[in-house]
């Protein structure tokens, strides 16, 4: 389902913002907060959603940055157009299958002949599903303040291995 952001507004409270999305058919509005802080010297803005933001995109985790990065910028009163999509709102279910099984060279690189050692096919699909499973029970349990490295962590290992093949 596509995901547009409607319109942005300042809410009644300092530093808030309601923030108007469509999702597919439906409709929502979410409270953003913006806080700045000081920090060695500098100032630290960190923007985020309501609890309900965060967990309807849980799964959508470059939804939600993108949302965020406008929000960000309309705090900062740089020029944001609305209506604009910010990309495909997808299920958990979907999130998972979308995963790519780990690419399994069956031939080691210091093969000396022997089959010995090898696993055959159903097996090695046994346990990258075991992972993958294991990998989604853990990144479930993650802090909300975690998610979004999480995700650029898993994506760097991600574009690590392609770049290996």
């Amino acid at each position: 389902m596509n995901v547009k952001v409607l319109s942005i507004k300042p809410n009644q409270e300092p530093n808030s913002h309601e923030v108007l999305l469509s999702i597919g058919d439906d409709k929502q509005i979410f409270k953003f907060t913006t806080e700045v802080n000081q920090v060695g010297g500098r100032q630290l803005q960190t923007t985020h959603g309501e609890q309900g933001f965060s967990d309807l995109f849980r799964f959508n985790q470059r939804v939600a940055m993108n949302v965020s990065t406008l929000v960000v910028k309309f705090y900062n009163q740089e020029a944001v157009e609305l209506p604009t999509d910010v990309g495909n709102f997808v299920t958990p279910e979907e999130a998972v299958s979308k995963l790519k099984p780990f690419e399994d060279n069956p031939t080691p690189k210091t093969y000396n002949g022997s089959r010995e050692n090898l696993m055959d096919k159903q097996q090695r699909e046994e346990i990258s599903q075991d992972v993958r499973q294991k990998a989604i029970g853990l990144v479930e349990k993650l802090p909300e303040s975690l998610l979004d490295e999480a995700v650029k962590v898993l994506e760097s290992l991600h574009i690590n291995a392609n770049s290996l093949e």
